[in-house]
Protein backbone atom coordinates (compact mmCIF):
# COMPACT_ATOMS: atom_id res chain seq x y z
CA UNK A 1 0.00 0.00 0.00
CA UNK A 2 1.34 3.51 -0.89
CA UNK A 3 1.96 5.73 1.57
CA UNK A 4 0.82 9.22 1.79
CA UNK A 5 2.40 12.47 -0.13
CA UNK A 6 0.68 15.44 -0.52
CA UNK A 7 2.16 17.75 -3.30
CA UNK A 8 1.49 21.10 -3.27
CA UNK A 9 1.63 23.22 -7.00
CA UNK A 10 1.82 26.65 -5.95
CA UNK A 11 2.13 29.10 -9.08
CA UNK A 12 2.17 32.87 -8.27
CA UNK A 13 2.12 33.78 -11.98
CA UNK A 14 2.39 37.77 -11.26
CA UNK A 15 2.78 39.00 -13.96
CA UNK A 16 4.12 42.65 -14.31
CA UNK A 17 4.66 44.56 -17.74
CA UNK A 18 7.18 47.24 -17.31
CA UNK A 19 7.89 48.34 -20.61
CA UNK A 20 6.24 48.65 -24.14
CA UNK A 21 4.62 46.04 -26.55
CA UNK A 22 6.92 45.66 -28.98
CA UNK A 23 6.09 45.92 -32.88
CA UNK A 24 5.64 42.34 -34.32
CA UNK A 25 8.43 40.87 -36.86
CA UNK A 26 7.33 38.64 -38.97
CA UNK A 27 8.26 34.33 -37.28
CA UNK A 28 8.03 31.36 -39.00
CA UNK A 29 5.22 29.06 -38.68
CA UNK A 30 5.27 26.98 -35.44
CA UNK A 31 3.65 23.16 -35.20
CA UNK A 32 1.82 22.37 -32.57
CA UNK A 33 4.28 21.31 -29.10
CA UNK A 34 3.24 18.38 -26.79
CA UNK A 35 3.46 21.42 -24.17
CA UNK A 36 0.45 23.69 -26.22
CA UNK A 37 -0.85 19.99 -26.86
CA UNK A 38 -1.22 19.99 -22.66
CA UNK A 39 -1.98 23.23 -22.34
CA UNK A 40 -5.42 23.39 -24.34
CA UNK A 41 -6.78 19.77 -22.54
CA UNK A 42 -6.03 21.53 -19.08
CA UNK A 43 -7.58 24.64 -19.74
CA UNK A 44 -10.91 22.85 -21.65
CA UNK A 45 -11.21 20.84 -18.74
CA UNK A 46 -10.43 23.63 -15.90
CA UNK A 47 -12.76 26.00 -17.50
CA UNK A 48 -15.47 23.21 -17.16
CA UNK A 49 -14.99 22.92 -13.59
CA UNK A 50 -14.28 26.32 -12.64
CA UNK A 51 -16.61 29.50 -12.43
CA UNK A 52 -17.87 30.35 -15.92
CA UNK A 53 -19.30 33.95 -14.33
CA UNK A 54 -15.40 35.61 -13.12
CA UNK A 55 -12.19 36.01 -14.06
CA UNK A 56 -10.17 32.75 -14.46
CA UNK A 57 -6.33 32.22 -14.56
CA UNK A 58 -4.15 29.44 -14.50
CA UNK A 59 -0.71 28.35 -15.36
CA UNK A 60 -0.72 25.51 -17.72
CA UNK A 61 3.07 25.30 -17.49
CA UNK A 62 3.46 24.97 -13.88
CA UNK A 63 1.26 22.19 -13.93
CA UNK A 64 2.87 20.28 -17.07
CA UNK A 65 6.24 20.64 -15.05
CA UNK A 66 5.10 19.30 -12.07
CA UNK A 67 3.82 16.26 -14.16
CA UNK A 68 6.91 15.91 -15.77
CA UNK A 69 8.53 16.54 -12.15
CA UNK A 70 6.31 13.09 -11.42
CA UNK A 71 6.72 11.33 -14.62
CA UNK A 72 10.40 10.58 -13.62
CA UNK A 73 9.69 10.14 -10.21
CA UNK A 74 7.11 7.34 -11.21
CA UNK A 75 7.23 4.07 -12.67
CA UNK A 76 4.49 1.35 -13.94
CA UNK A 77 1.34 2.22 -14.77
CA UNK A 78 1.35 5.75 -12.84
CA UNK A 79 4.13 6.45 -15.52
CA UNK A 80 2.19 5.42 -18.04
CA UNK A 81 -0.45 7.48 -17.43
CA UNK A 82 1.77 10.61 -16.76
CA UNK A 83 3.22 9.86 -20.02
CA UNK A 84 -0.05 10.07 -21.61
CA UNK A 85 -1.72 12.92 -20.41
CA UNK A 86 1.51 15.18 -20.44
CA UNK A 87 1.86 14.07 -23.93
CA UNK A 88 5.61 12.97 -23.26
CA UNK A 89 7.36 11.07 -25.67
CA UNK A 90 10.17 11.18 -24.50
CA UNK A 91 12.83 10.04 -22.20
CA UNK A 92 11.73 12.00 -18.74
CA UNK A 93 15.41 13.70 -18.54
CA UNK A 94 14.80 15.13 -22.23
CA UNK A 95 11.83 16.22 -21.16
CA UNK A 96 13.05 17.74 -17.71
CA UNK A 97 15.46 19.56 -20.19
CA UNK A 98 13.18 21.21 -22.19
CA UNK A 99 11.53 22.91 -18.95
CA UNK A 100 14.79 23.69 -17.64
CA UNK A 101 15.71 25.62 -21.24
CA UNK A 102 11.99 27.43 -20.69
CA UNK A 103 12.63 27.93 -16.84
CA UNK A 104 15.64 29.97 -17.67
CA UNK A 105 13.79 31.82 -20.58
CA UNK A 106 11.45 32.81 -18.57
CA UNK A 107 13.38 34.02 -15.97
CA UNK A 108 15.56 36.37 -18.44
CA UNK A 109 12.19 38.80 -19.61
CA UNK A 110 12.39 42.13 -19.38
CA UNK A 111 9.32 43.30 -20.29
CA UNK A 112 7.13 41.27 -18.14
CA UNK A 113 7.30 39.97 -14.69
CA UNK A 114 6.56 36.72 -13.97
CA UNK A 115 7.56 34.67 -10.80
CA UNK A 116 6.00 30.90 -10.51
CA UNK A 117 6.92 28.94 -7.09
CA UNK A 118 6.44 25.17 -6.97
CA UNK A 119 6.55 23.36 -4.06
CA UNK A 120 6.44 19.28 -3.00
CA UNK A 121 5.36 18.85 0.45
CA UNK A 122 5.51 15.41 2.31
CA UNK A 123 4.31 13.59 5.18
CA UNK A 124 7.22 13.62 7.46
CA UNK A 125 6.68 10.35 8.83
CA UNK A 126 7.51 8.65 6.16
CA UNK A 127 11.53 8.99 6.37
CA UNK A 128 13.67 11.79 4.06
CA UNK A 129 13.30 12.60 0.22
CA UNK A 130 15.37 10.73 -1.86
CA UNK A 131 18.31 12.33 -2.20
CA UNK A 132 18.79 12.16 -5.68
CA UNK A 133 15.16 12.99 -6.21
CA UNK A 134 15.76 16.05 -4.42
CA UNK A 135 18.67 17.08 -6.49
CA UNK A 136 16.65 16.74 -10.25
CA UNK A 137 13.42 18.46 -9.06
CA UNK A 138 15.84 21.35 -8.03
CA UNK A 139 18.06 21.68 -11.06
CA UNK A 140 15.80 21.07 -13.74
CA UNK A 141 12.67 22.32 -12.10
CA UNK A 142 13.36 24.66 -9.39
CA UNK A 143 11.25 22.74 -7.16
CA UNK A 144 11.78 22.39 -3.79
CA UNK A 145 10.76 19.25 -1.49
CA UNK A 146 9.41 20.10 2.56
CA UNK A 147 8.68 17.75 5.23
CA UNK A 148 5.17 18.39 6.87
CA UNK A 149 2.94 16.73 9.50
CA UNK A 150 0.21 15.61 7.81
CA UNK A 151 -1.59 12.86 10.16
CA UNK A 152 -1.87 14.99 13.33
CA UNK A 153 -5.11 16.77 12.12
CA UNK A 154 -3.73 19.96 11.86
CA UNK A 155 -4.96 22.81 9.58
CA UNK A 156 -3.48 22.46 6.25
CA UNK A 157 -3.10 26.51 6.65
CA UNK A 158 -0.73 25.81 9.53
CA UNK A 159 2.13 23.87 7.05
CA UNK A 160 0.91 26.05 3.85
CA UNK A 161 0.39 29.39 5.22
CA UNK A 162 0.59 31.34 1.85
CA UNK A 163 -1.98 28.97 0.40
CA UNK A 164 -4.86 31.24 -0.55
CA UNK A 165 -8.43 29.47 1.46
CA UNK A 166 -10.44 32.07 -0.19
CA UNK A 167 -11.13 32.54 -3.59
CA UNK A 168 -9.80 35.71 -5.05
CA UNK A 169 -12.33 35.53 -8.21
CA UNK A 170 -13.68 38.79 -9.41
CA UNK A 171 -17.14 40.03 -9.55
CA UNK A 172 -19.20 38.77 -12.17
CA UNK A 173 -21.68 40.25 -14.87
CA UNK A 174 -25.27 38.79 -15.13
CA UNK A 175 -26.41 38.30 -18.89
CA UNK A 176 -27.22 41.18 -20.95
CA UNK A 177 -25.46 43.61 -17.66
CA UNK A 178 -22.93 46.34 -19.35
CA UNK A 179 -20.71 47.97 -16.69
CA UNK A 180 -18.01 50.59 -17.35
CA UNK A 181 -14.42 50.41 -17.07
CA UNK A 182 -11.16 51.76 -18.09
CA UNK A 183 -9.86 50.98 -21.30
CA UNK A 184 -6.23 51.37 -22.55
CA UNK A 185 -5.59 52.14 -26.50
CA UNK A 186 -3.21 51.96 -29.12
CA UNK A 187 -2.61 52.46 -32.49
CA UNK A 188 0.30 49.77 -33.91
CA UNK A 189 0.81 46.91 -36.73
CA UNK A 190 0.11 43.88 -34.67
CA UNK A 191 -0.88 40.57 -35.60
CA UNK A 192 -4.79 40.00 -36.47
CA UNK A 193 -6.59 37.05 -37.66
CA UNK A 194 -10.41 36.34 -38.47
CA UNK A 195 -11.43 32.92 -37.14
CA UNK A 196 -15.14 31.99 -38.62
CA UNK A 197 -14.66 28.61 -37.34
CA UNK A 198 -14.54 29.89 -33.47
CA UNK A 199 -16.47 32.73 -34.33
CA UNK A 200 -13.88 34.57 -33.12
CA UNK A 201 -11.03 37.16 -33.73
CA UNK A 202 -7.69 36.91 -32.49
CA UNK A 203 -5.04 39.67 -32.07
CA UNK A 204 -1.16 38.94 -30.63
CA UNK A 205 0.51 41.41 -28.54
CA UNK A 206 4.06 40.29 -28.21
CA UNK A 207 6.50 41.59 -25.52
CA UNK A 208 9.81 43.69 -26.34
CA UNK A 209 12.43 41.46 -25.51
CA UNK A 210 11.43 37.93 -26.89
CA UNK A 211 8.94 35.88 -28.41
CA UNK A 212 6.95 35.57 -25.53
CA UNK A 213 3.38 37.56 -26.43
CA UNK A 214 -0.19 37.99 -24.92
CA UNK A 215 -2.69 36.22 -27.21
CA UNK A 216 -6.16 37.98 -27.25
CA UNK A 217 -9.14 35.41 -28.56
CA UNK A 218 -12.70 37.99 -28.52
CA UNK A 219 -15.87 36.03 -29.83
CA UNK A 220 -17.60 38.23 -32.43
CA UNK A 221 -20.70 37.47 -29.62
CA UNK A 222 -21.48 39.13 -26.41
CA UNK A 223 -22.38 35.42 -25.26
CA UNK A 224 -19.83 33.67 -27.37
CA UNK A 225 -17.21 32.61 -24.63
CA UNK A 226 -18.44 29.04 -23.77
CA UNK A 227 -18.82 28.36 -27.09
CA UNK A 228 -15.18 28.93 -27.96
CA UNK A 229 -13.62 27.56 -25.05
CA UNK A 230 -15.59 24.53 -25.51
CA UNK A 231 -13.46 24.51 -29.16
CA UNK A 232 -10.10 25.73 -27.58
CA UNK A 233 -9.22 22.28 -26.75
CA UNK A 234 -9.49 20.35 -30.62
CA UNK A 235 -6.24 20.12 -32.10
CA UNK A 236 -6.98 22.31 -34.83
CA UNK A 237 -7.57 25.35 -32.77
CA UNK A 238 -3.88 25.13 -30.99
CA UNK A 239 -2.66 28.07 -30.21
CA UNK A 240 0.17 27.88 -32.09
CA UNK A 241 -2.13 26.65 -35.18
CA UNK A 242 -3.87 30.33 -34.55
CA UNK A 243 -1.02 32.20 -34.12
CA UNK A 244 0.11 30.92 -37.33
CA UNK A 245 -2.83 32.66 -38.93
CA UNK A 246 -2.21 36.40 -37.47
CA UNK A 247 -1.40 38.79 -40.53
CA UNK A 248 0.34 41.83 -39.91
CA UNK A 249 -1.16 44.96 -40.29
CA UNK A 250 -2.08 48.33 -38.97
CA UNK A 251 -4.73 47.85 -35.58
CA UNK A 252 -6.50 50.27 -33.65
CA UNK A 253 -6.59 48.33 -30.18
CA UNK A 254 -8.69 48.95 -27.23
CA UNK A 255 -8.10 47.03 -24.13
CA UNK A 256 -9.61 46.95 -20.90
CA UNK A 257 -7.16 46.82 -17.93
CA UNK A 258 -7.87 43.42 -16.52
CA UNK A 259 -6.85 41.38 -13.26
CA UNK A 260 -7.88 37.80 -12.26
CA UNK A 261 -6.73 35.58 -9.44
CA UNK A 262 -7.48 32.29 -8.65
CA UNK A 263 -6.93 29.53 -6.33
CA UNK A 264 -7.47 26.01 -7.86
CA UNK A 265 -7.36 22.71 -6.67
CA UNK A 266 -6.06 20.84 -10.06
CA UNK A 267 -7.06 17.48 -8.73
CA UNK A 268 -10.27 16.65 -10.83
CA UNK A 269 -8.95 17.94 -13.79
CA UNK A 270 -6.22 15.81 -13.70
CA UNK A 271 -8.17 13.04 -12.96
CA UNK A 272 -10.65 13.90 -15.82
CA UNK A 273 -8.02 14.34 -17.76
CA UNK A 274 -6.93 10.42 -17.29
CA UNK A 275 -4.62 10.44 -14.21
CA UNK A 276 -5.49 8.21 -11.65
CA UNK A 277 -3.70 5.63 -10.13
CA UNK A 278 -1.25 8.28 -8.69
CA UNK A 279 -4.28 9.52 -6.23
CA UNK A 280 -4.92 6.00 -4.98
CA UNK A 281 -3.31 3.86 -3.07
CA UNK A 282 -1.56 1.66 -5.30
CA UNK A 283 0.59 4.75 -6.93
CA UNK A 284 3.87 3.80 -8.38
CA UNK A 285 5.51 7.21 -7.42
CA UNK A 286 8.38 5.00 -5.84
CA UNK A 287 11.35 7.62 -6.78
CA UNK A 288 10.66 10.22 -3.88
CA UNK A 289 11.27 8.64 -0.61
CA UNK A 290 12.26 5.25 -0.71
CA UNK A 291 8.83 3.26 -0.51
CA UNK A 292 5.61 4.21 -3.09
CA UNK A 293 3.87 7.21 -2.02
CA UNK A 294 0.65 8.69 -3.26
CA UNK A 295 -0.11 11.80 -4.24
CA UNK A 296 -3.07 13.83 -2.43
CA UNK A 297 -3.79 17.00 -4.00
CA UNK A 298 -2.35 19.27 -7.01
CA UNK A 299 -2.94 23.48 -6.02
CA UNK A 300 -2.73 26.59 -7.87
CA UNK A 301 -2.53 29.98 -6.72
CA UNK A 302 -2.28 32.27 -9.58
CA UNK A 303 -2.64 36.01 -10.38
CA UNK A 304 -2.41 38.38 -13.30
CA UNK A 305 -2.39 42.69 -13.35
CA UNK A 306 -2.36 44.31 -16.80
CA UNK A 307 -2.69 47.97 -16.68
CA UNK A 308 -1.53 50.93 -18.79
CA UNK A 309 1.86 50.99 -17.05
CA UNK A 310 2.88 47.73 -18.10
CA UNK A 311 1.10 46.25 -21.13
CA UNK A 312 0.24 49.23 -23.64
CA UNK A 313 2.52 51.58 -24.14
CA UNK A 314 0.99 54.60 -25.16
CA UNK A 315 3.18 56.19 -27.81
CA UNK A 316 1.00 56.16 -30.78
CA UNK A 317 0.02 60.04 -29.76
CA UNK A 318 3.91 61.07 -29.64
CA UNK A 319 4.82 61.25 -33.59
CA UNK A 320 0.89 62.31 -34.17
CA UNK A 321 0.14 60.39 -37.70
CA UNK A 322 -3.67 59.97 -38.73
CA UNK A 323 -4.90 56.63 -38.57
CA UNK A 324 -4.59 54.55 -42.20
CA UNK A 325 -8.18 54.89 -43.96
CA UNK A 326 -7.55 50.57 -43.94
CA UNK A 327 -6.60 50.77 -40.25
CA UNK A 328 -8.42 47.39 -38.28
CA UNK A 329 -10.19 47.95 -34.76
CA UNK A 330 -10.26 45.57 -32.05
CA UNK A 331 -12.77 46.26 -29.27
CA UNK A 332 -12.60 44.07 -26.33
CA UNK A 333 -15.51 45.33 -24.73
CA UNK A 334 -17.16 41.82 -23.67
CA UNK A 335 -15.85 38.87 -22.72
CA UNK A 336 -12.54 37.26 -23.55
CA UNK A 337 -9.66 34.25 -23.40
CA UNK A 338 -5.92 35.53 -23.30
CA UNK A 339 -2.92 33.28 -23.08
CA UNK A 340 0.89 34.83 -22.29
CA UNK A 341 2.68 31.99 -24.05
CA UNK A 342 6.07 32.03 -25.97
CA UNK A 343 5.95 29.58 -29.35
CA UNK A 344 6.65 26.25 -27.31
CA UNK A 345 4.22 26.51 -24.11
CA UNK A 346 1.60 29.13 -22.87
CA UNK A 347 2.79 30.05 -19.49
CA UNK A 348 -0.93 31.81 -17.93
CA UNK A 349 -3.95 31.66 -19.69
CA UNK A 350 -7.62 32.34 -18.66
CA UNK A 351 -10.79 33.96 -19.48
CA UNK A 352 -11.67 37.67 -18.67
CA UNK A 353 -15.25 38.12 -17.41
CA UNK A 354 -15.02 41.28 -15.67
CA UNK A 355 -12.31 43.66 -15.70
Amino acid sequence: MASKVAILLLALGHLEVAQSLAKPEPGECLAPTYMTRFSAKLFQVMMKLEDQDGNVSLSPFAVHAMLALIYRASEGETLSEVQRVGEFNQHPVFVALDFERLIKFKEHLQSAKLNSYSRVFYNQKLGKVNSRYDEFSKFYFDIDTKPVHMDGGEDTARWLPFWIQSSGISSHMQAGETKNFAIMHNHEVYGLADLPELDATALELPFNDSATSMLILLPNQLGGLASLEQQLAQPEFDLNRIANRLHRQSVTVSLPKFSADSDIDMTDALKMLGLRQMFTDSSKVTKLLDRPVRVDKILQSSSIFVTEQGTLYLHFLANKRSLPANSKEFVANRPFVFAIRTPNSVLVMGHINSP
